[in-house]
C-alpha cells in the first residue's frame, strides 16, 4: 500500500516538473523574444538620435539572439562603418546568417558583396545565386541588379530580355533605379526598344519619387528641348529638387540658367553658388566653368592660379574641353612652362574622348612634328577625325595636306572642298587659304574678285596672312 502511494506521488511530482519546464521554457522564449523586440526597438530609437554606437550594440545583441532583423542590420553597420569599425568580413559574417533565415534584403546584399568581392572571394555564380533567391521573394533591389547582370553578362549568357525583363519587374514595385534603366534603353535612339514617349514615362516616373538622377535628367531635357518642349519653369522644379539633393550636374545646370537669366532672374552671384556647390563635388564641367569666372575675373577676383588649379582638377576628372584648353596653355607657354609634349599628352587624352577641337589641335602637332615624331599619316588620322565632325580646323588641316601633298596625294581640288567647308564656318584660315586658291586658280576656276572678297573676310577676323595679302594686291 505504501510502495503504491510512494509509486503514484512520483508519478504525480514528475508530471508537475514536466510542466512547470514547459511553462519555464514558454516563458523564457517569450521573454527572450520581447528582449529582442525591445533591443530593436532601442537600436532604431538610438539612431534617430543619431547614437549609432548604441545603436549598433542594441543590434549586436538582437543578431546574437537570432533575430534576422538584427543580423542584417548589423551587418549593414559594418558595410558602412557605422556606429562601429568597418570590416566587409564582419559585414558577410552576419549577412550570411540572416540570409540563411530567408531574409530577402541580406539576400540581395550578400550577393553585392560577392559580386564585388568584398569580405568573401569574388564570384559571379554566389552573387547569381543569392540574387535569384532574393528575387524570387520579389525584391526589387535583386531584381534591379540581376537585370544589371543579364545586360553586361556578368556570370551568365548576356541577355537584354531578361534584363529588360527584371528590371520591368522591379520597376513595377516602384524601384525608380529601375526606372531609370528602362528610361535610358527607350531613350536611346540606337537601341532598338528606341520609344522615346515610353522612355518619358519611366523617366517621369522616376522624378516622382524623388529620385535625384531621374530629376536631373527630366529638368535637363526641359531646359533643352530635348525630346519635350522646353520649359524652363518645369527645369527649374526639377533642377531644384535634384540639386537640394545634392545632385552635382542639376547645380551645374541650375548655375547655367541664372548665369544666363534663362527663366530665372539673372544673377552671376547666384550661377556662382551652384557652379561652386557643383565643383565642390567633382563635377567635371562645373570645375572647368569655374576656372574659367577665375581666368576673366567674372563675378569673383581674377586669379590665374586658382583658374590653373579648376582647369587641371577638371581635366583629371575627365573632362575633355578641360583637357584641350590645358593643352593650349603649355603648348603656347601661357601660366605654365611651355611643353609641346604636356600639350600633345592632353590633346591626346581629350582626342581619344573624341573632342574635334583636340583632334585638330593633335593633328597640327603630327603635322609640324611638335612634342610628337612627325608624321602626315598622324596628321590625316586626327584631322579627318575633327572634318567628319565638322570641325573648321580640322577641315582646314586636311586642306593644308591635299593642297601640299602631305601624307595624300597632291589635289587642288580636294583642298579647295575642305577649305570651303572651313570658309563656311567663318574659319579665318579657311578663308584665306580658300582665297589664295582663287587668286592662282588652283582647283577652283580663278577669280581675283573672289579672292579678294574671301581676304577681306578673313582679315576682318584677324587673319594676318590675308591682311598681308590685300596690302600687296593694293587693297
Amino acid at each position: 500500500m505504501i510502495n503504491t502511494m510512494s509509486k503514484t506521488l512520483k508519478q504525480r511530482f514528475c508530471l508537475i516538473l514536466a510542466l512547470l519546464l514547459i511553462v519555464f521554457t514558454v516563458s523564457a522564449a517569450a521573454e527572450e523574444k520581447n528582449d529582442v523586440e525591445t533591443w530593436l526597438a532601442l537600436a532604431q530609437e538610438a539612431h534617430d538620435q543619431k547614437d549609432y554606437e548604441t545603436s549598433f550594440r542594441y543590434y549586436e545583441q538582437a543578431a546574437e539572439a537570432g533575430s534576422a532583423e538584427g543580423q542584417f542590420m548589423t551587418a549593414a553597420n559594418y558595410y558602412y562603418g557605422v556606429g562601429t569599425e568597418q570590416s566587409y568580413e564582419k559585414a558577410a559574417e552576419y549577412m550570411n546568417m540572416a540570409a540563411d533565415q530567408g531574409d530577402s534584403n541580406a539576400q540581395a546584399l550578400l550577393a553585392i558583396l560577392y559580386f564585388s568581392g568584398l569580405g568573401v572571394e569574388q564570384s559571379y555564380e554566389k552573387a547569381l545565386e543569392y540574387y535569384n533567391l532574393s528575387a524570387a521573394q520579389n525584391n526589387p533591389m535583386a531584381q534591379y541588379n540581376l537585370g544589371w547582370m543579364y545586360m553586361n553578362g556578368d556570370g551568365v549568357e548576356p541577355s537584354r530580355e531578361k534584363a529588360l525583363e527584371y528590371w520591368s519587374l522591379s520597376a513595377g514595385q516602384n524601384n525608380p533605379d529601375a526606372m531609370m534603366a528602362l528610361a535610358s534603353v527607350h531613350l536611346n535612339s540606337r537601341n532598338k526598344e528606341y520609344d522615346p514617349e515610353k522612355g518619358m514615362e519611366y523617366l517621369q516616373s522616376a522624378a516622382d519619387l524623388e529620385h535625384p538622377g531621374a530629376q536631373d535628367e527630366l529638368g535637363a531635357r526641359y531646359y533643352y528641348g530635348f525630346e519635350v518642349e522646353q520649359d524652363y519653369e518645369k527645369a527649374l522644379k526639377y533642377l531644384r529638387s535634384a540639386a537640394d539633393q545634392g545632385n552635382a550636374d542639376a547645380q551645374r545646370i541650375l548655375g547655367e540658367m541664372y548665369y544666363y537669366g534663362n527663366g530665372v532672374e539673372k544673377s552671376v552671384e547666384t550661377s556662382l553658388e551652384y557652379t561652386r556647390q557643383a565643383a565642390d563635388r567633382g563635377n567635371a564641367r562645373a570645375l572647368y566653368i569655374l576656372g574659367w569666372h577665375y581666368d576673366n575675373g567674372i563675378g569673383v577676383q581674377q586669379d590665374f592660379d586658382k583658374a590653373l588649379m579648376c582647369y587641371q582638377q577638371a581635366a583629371d576628372q575627365g573632362s575633355a574641353e578641360a583637357q584641350t584648353y590645358l593643352g593650349t596653355l603649355y603648348e603656347d607657354g601661357y601660366g605654365v612652362e611651355q611643353s609641346y609634349e604636356k600639350a600633345a599628352e592632353l590633346y591626346r587624352l581629350a582626342a581619344d574622348q573624341g573632342d574635334a577641337l583636340a583632334q585638330a589641335y593633335l593633328g597640327l602637332l603630327y603635322e609640324f612634328g611638335d612634342g610628337v615624331d612627325l608624321s602626315y599619316e598622324k596628321a590625316l588620322e586626327y584631322f579627318r577625325m575633327s572634318a567628319d565632325q565638322g570641325n573648321s580646323i580640322g577641315q582646314w588641316g586636311m586642306g593644308q595636306l591635299y593642297q601640299f601633298g602631305l601624307g595624300v596625294d597632291l589635289s587642288y581640288e580636294k583642298a579647295a572642298e575642305y577649305y570651303q567647308l572651313s570658309a563656311d564656318q567663318d574659319d579665318p584660315d579657311g578663308l584665306e587659304c580658300l582665297g589664295y586658291l582663287y587668286l592662282e586658280g588652283l582647283g577652283v576656276e580663278q577669280s581675283r574678285d573672289k579672292a579678294m572678297g574671301l581676304y577681306r573676310l578673313a582679315a576682318a577676323l584677324g587673319s594676318e596672312e590675308a591682311q598681308r595679302q590685300l596690302a600687296i594686291l593694293g587693297d
